[in-house]
């Protein structure tokens, strides 16, 4: 905190002012007037003291409300906002009245859709009974690939594991869930690629490979600046967006990143969501959008698209998966 003398005419006025940094900005905030006229600087200081610490706080997360009210305002009109905070709080209600045998198979449910589908953008051809029945009744489906096998069994035991502790976001994280992922399909994991790859069908260029780590501190970077001034649906979005372009393994950097979007609404006490596989192309139209900004822009007209995308999928999952429990 700090006194901010004002002169008007020939009077002084004093104000208690706090400093709040959001991201690269600083804003100032009022938090008091002191008074006016001719005032000591021991007056001023015994002033200073009687404000209260939390009258600080308070300010500070004023400010910060502030300006999280209008970036998220710039992707979801106020109701769309406001469905969100209904479900949080109703997905909330539910995890605490169904009990833990039923909160499993509400969970269960869900990851049998969530990995039928993340798999089946990436062109894994079993069927969703197929797909129940591996994961539910451990039943092996006849003339499939193993790897295609493994590639639900991993989604499944990365799932169980994410949400056993809320672990944070980090690139030790990320590189597991990449490793757990990939385990038995493929032994280039526990280390960002090295060389530069295309991505078959796709009109953007990944990051070189001498930049990826620059390009994942800058993403960190963003994240960290934007944790508490977007809603985590959208922070999921954006952060998904830029990830999927900086492209960092050489092989399951979707189903990382999807994981990814997942791990962020879990650590938010929200609802995790499926992209589906009919939606494929809506998909990844949405991220080319994205793919016009920089890895350090917010709010840009190119992420509305998987924003609204993402919101309109949030609200599919929750009404068609979560709504039916409890």
């Amino acid at each position: 905190m700090y006194v901010e003398k004002k002169k008007i005419g020939k009077q002084s006025y004093y104000y208690a002012k706090t400093s709040v940094r959001v991201g690269k900005t600083v804003k100032a905030k009022t938090i008091a007037y002191l008074g006016k006229g001719t005032m000591k600087k021991k007056e001023l200081e015994d002033k200073m003291r009687t404000i209260s610490p939390s009258i600080e706080v308070h300010a500070k997360k004023k400010v910060i409300q502030k300006i999280s009210d209008n970036k998220n305002s710039f992707f979801l009109i106020e109701d769309q906002i406001g469905k969100l905070k209904e479900i949080q709080k109703d997905f909330q209600k539910k995890r605490l009245l169904l009990g833990n045998k039923l909160e499993k198979e509400m969970f269960q449910d869900f990851k049998t859709h969530y990995i039928y589908n993340t798999n089946a953008i990436e062109g894994n051809t079993l069927t969703f009974e197929e797909t129940h029945f591996l994961l539910n009744e451990h039943k092996s489906p006849d003339g499939k690939d193993l790897k295609e096998i493994y590639d639900h069994i991993n989604e499944k035991e990365t799932f169980d594991w994410l949400f056993q502790e809320k672990h944070s976001l980090t690139v030790e994280i990320i590189l597991k869930i990449h490793a757990q992922l990939l385990k038995n399909i493929d032994v280039r994991v526990n280390a960002f690629r090295r060389y530069n790859v295309r991505v078959l069908g796709a009109t953007f260029t990944p990051t070189d490979a001498q930049y990826i780590y620059t390009d994942m501190k800058l993403l960190f970077q963003w994240y960290n600046e934007h944790t508490h001034l977007l809603h985590p649906l959208l922070l999921a979005a954006l952060f998904h967006e830029k990830f999927e372009r900086i492209h960092p393994f050489y092989d399951g950097n979707g189903r990382t990143g999807r994981m990814l979007v997942n791990l962020i609404l879990l650590r938010a006490h929200l609802p995790p969501f499926i992209i589906k596989n009919k939606d494929r192309k809506i998909y990844y139209h949405v991220l080319s959008e994205g793919h016009h900004t920089s890895l350090t822009e917010t709010t840009s007209p190119h992420y509305k698209a998987i924003a609204q995308f993402f919101y309109d999928t949030f609200i599919e999952t929750y009404q068609e998966i979560f709504s039916k429990w409890g």
